[in-house]
């Protein structure tokens, strides 16, 4: 708060009455560059604290995303196990679960991106303080850290509606054909979401160059049986498709390999 105090006496000429005015002008001038050299002072420090807060939340999200990597490949192996029993079951009806070719396992686990220090920021306002694009690269991050977390989500619960028979039985061999046949069409479904998880994943590492590599896109069309470009170009009947989507406008994407 700003004091101004009243003159000792009167201004008896215009020349005193000029200098008061003047006196009281510089002297809130000067109040004012104070503060305002306080408030800027201030404001570097709450943007170099924040910055050095998102450093480190940024390196535990990289920690995040390579324990991801890891367990997204347990988890793709896991449930391409699943489909291949739940496939030899449909096939061959009846068989003991001892004499299957596998066991099904639902195991599933993805790292927690952290977005405090970013939350925080924002709350607090001091992203208004600092430049527009590393606000804007921030905020690219983190919508992106956010899209895995609801994939991984999506994943999680798809594995979970799988394994619910195994609530009242977990013998295969004690389940019906329909019963058979739904599981799998919920294993291909969580697969599918799974396969999503991994896309966002692999988008992370491509768009953020500071983020460890995670997954590739070879690996992904893998997980789905996808052939490989050259395998498609030995197909007739993708050629014909492929020039009727060339003639509307489509370009093949020079990175499948």
């Amino acid at each position: 708060m700003l004091d101004v105090h009243p003159a000792h006496h009167a201004a008896t000429t215009w020349r005193d009455f000029f200098i008061h005015i003047a006196t009281i002008v510089l002297g809130l001038l000067i109040a004012i560059g104070l503060e305002q050299t306080v408030e800027y002072f201030h404001h570097r420090h709450q943007i170099a604290e924040t910055r050095e807060l998102l450093r480190n939340e940024r390196e535990d999200n990289r920690q995040a995303l390579t324990r991801a990597t890891k367990s997204f490949r347990v988890v793709s192996a896991e449930l391409q196990n699943n489909l291949q029993v739940l496939t030899y079951l449909q096939q061959h009806p009846g068989t003991s679960d001892e004499k299957l070719p596998g066991t099904l396992l639902w195991i599933w686990g993805s790292p927690v991106y952290e977005s405090a220090a970013w939350d925080a920021a924002q709350s607090s306002g001091v992203t208004s303080l600092m430049p527009r694009e590393e606000v804007a690269e921030n905020a690219k991050l983190y919508a992106q850290l956010r899209r895995i977390g609801d994939s991984s989500r999506e994943t999680w619960l798809a594995i979970a509606d799988a394994e619910r028979y195994s609530l009242i039985d977990r013998r295969l061999s004690d389940l019906t054909p329909a019963q058979i046949t739904e599981i799998t069409t919920l294993t291909q479904i969580a697969t599918t979401k799974h396969f999503i998880n991994g896309f966002d994943l692999e988008n992370l590492s491509l768009n953020f160059k500071d983020f460890p590599a995670s997954l590739t896109s070879t690996e992904l069309f893998q997980l789905r049986h996808n052939p490989t470009q050259a395998e498609l170009m030995q197909n007739p009947a993708y050629v014909l498709t492929l020039s009727r989507l060339k003639a509307a406008g489509f370009m093949e994407n020079p990175d499948r390999k």
